[in-house]
């Protein structure tokens, strides 16, 4: 019986190196299985923050369209306050008044018209602003 087990001495040690073998890819199987277990957990991970990150960019740009709309509307705004001061100083600069009262009353009361017919004002009370500062000398 001894002897039967030293004829078989390489099928032993094929079975053995098949057992390491097996063993080895075994091991080999659970590491990579491992490695692809947190390789998805940083997928889903990943996927999640470029989710958020999404929904951030998108909330910035609908706030960045309406900081431009308002910097777009006070520009207009601008724009028009400094056409009515060129306006003044074109007219005071063609005015022959000597004046000053009588010349400032009668920018602002074209200032005024401007500012009724656009905003469809009440025009009645134009007249009580009219009668305003009038120089007592000069009347």
């Amino acid at each position: 019986m001894f002897n039967f087990l030293f004829d078989n001495v390489k099928l032993y040690i094929a079975l053995a190196l098949m057992a390491i073998l097996s063993s080895y890819l075994y091991l080999r199987l659970d590491s990579a299985k491992s490695r692809l277990e947190k390789s998805q957990n940083d997928l889903a991970l990943a996927l999640e923050i470029n989710k958020n990150n999404q929904a951030k960019i998108k909330e910035l740009t609908q706030r960045h369209e309406l900081e431009l709309k308002a910097l777009n509307e006070s520009n207009n705004q601008k724009n028009e306050v400094k056409e009515r001061v060129e306006y003044v100083k074109k007219y005071i600069y063609k005015s022959n008044e000597n004046n000053l009262t009588k010349l400032f009353n009668n920018v602002v009361d074209g200032l005024w018209d401007d500012n009724a017919t656009s905003g469809k004002q009440n025009t009645n009370s134009k007249s009580e602003n009219s009668k305003r500062a009038i120089n007592p000398e000069s009347s």
